[in-house]
């Protein structure tokens, strides 16, 4: 009997801890439930905060910003530039104050089209000044670049010292030198070669360098054919009086399209953020750009004085070249037609000089 007793006991404390222990156990896991119901609210609840504290941090930011042009502190527009027309007005946009004190243009000088592109790359400019044909590639390669005005039209020359050079056929079989590849002067050259039947590669060769250092192997007579811009081909000239321009881009174009067409070459550029976050800004700079551009050919003299100041030019070249430079000013959708005819006429010689088609009209900044 005792042992019968024994057995109902053990039995029943055997239930017991058997039932204390799934309670344990559901308790435990109840508990490890919470837990994590508990640490997932706080994650989500800590991430809403996050959200909440960077949304905070635009805010604060833009306020800042606000704040700070309101107090007429520094607003940097900084640009990225070669030594160029297009670059002549902006000098007397800074000297002049013309975007009052509180706005301040820094420049940065680009030799070559691989320059320009790290530039519009590396989101620390604002502006810059485009050969048209690399507007089109960036644009055409999705970056987020917008041309806001063309300003130099014409502007490039065939020079040389061959006395007897006529036509454009006559340069088979020589070297030309070209400045800045896949720019503008780069792919009418080609253009232009091609037209009178000579193929790069095969019936001339093409060699790149900078347009400082054509401007001077054409003055010290090293070589005898090349396509330069304005002031180097004044430069070239004043240097050695054998240097004479062969063919006038312009005067070429016009045979091609027209006698009432002119061939556009560069332009100012920015982006899609900086007109989005500046409108106001941006229409102030155009309208700016567009008066001192009006002042550099009513005032060549002091333009070319600036130049040697900030750039490193020498004043007389520049105020002999400047009535050459093509110094004309559009806003980019007031010349979608010219720019148009031009970017058709590429894509239609060879598509890639333009990133290979011909960009919409949202690549076109309207004032």
């Amino acid at each position: 009997m005792r042992k019968s007793k024994l057995l109902i006991g053990l039995a029943v404390a055997a239930t017991l801890a058997l039932t204390a222990c799934q309670g344990a156990r559901g308790s435990a896991q109840e508990t490890k439930a919470e837990t994590e119901a508990a640490a997932e609210s706080s994650a989500e609840e800590s991430s809403a905060e996050e959200t909440a504290a960077e949304s905070e941090a635009e805010a604060e930011e833009k306020a800042a910003d606000a704040e700070k042009a309101e107090n007429g502190e520094a607003v940097v527009i900084r640009l990225g530039v070669p030594k160029a027309p297009p670059t002549l007005p902006l000098l007397h946009m800074a000297d002049a104050g013309l975007l009052g004190d509180n706005v301040k243009i820094e420049l940065d000088i680009w030799d070559a089209p691989e320059q320009l592109i790290a530039m519009v790359q590396d989101g620390e400019h604002d502006m810059f000044a485009f050969p048209l044909t690399v507007a089109a590639k960036l644009y055409n390669k999705g970056l987020p670049v917008r041309l806001t005005n063309v300003n130099t039209w014409g502007v490039t020359y065939f020079i040389t010292t061959d006395p007897d050079l006529t036509e454009w056929s006559q340069l088979k079989g020589k070297t030309v030198y070209v400045p800045l590849q896949s720019s503008p002067p780069d792919a009418l050259t080609q253009f232009f070669l091609n037209e009178a039947g000579l193929k790069v590669g095969e019936d001339v060769e093409i060699v790149y360098s900078t347009t400082a250092e054509i401007s001077q192997m054409m003055a010290a007579g090293k070589i005898e054919y090349a396509t330069l811009i304005e002031p180097q081909v004044t430069a070239a000239k004043m240097n050695n009086d054998q240097v004479r321009v062969a063919f006038s881009f312009e005067d070429e174009w016009k045979k091609v399209k027209g006698e009432d067409s002119i061939v556009p070459n560069a332009g100012l550029g920015t982006t899609e953020k900086f007109i989005s976050e500046n409108p106001e800004l941006e229409a102030e700079f155009e309208a700016a750009y567009e008066e001192s551009l009006s002042w550099v050919l009513e005032n060549p003299a002091d333009a070319a004085a600036l130049a040697e100041e900030q750039l490193g030019l020498k004043a007389p070249l520049v105020e002999k070249a400047i009535p050459n430079m093509g110094l004309i000013y559009k806003n980019a959708m007031d010349a979608k037609t010219d720019l148009d005819g031009f970017y058709q006429l590429l894509n239609d010689f060879d598509p890639s000089m333009i990133g290979g088609k011909v960009p919409d009209e949202t690549l076109y900044y309207s004032k």
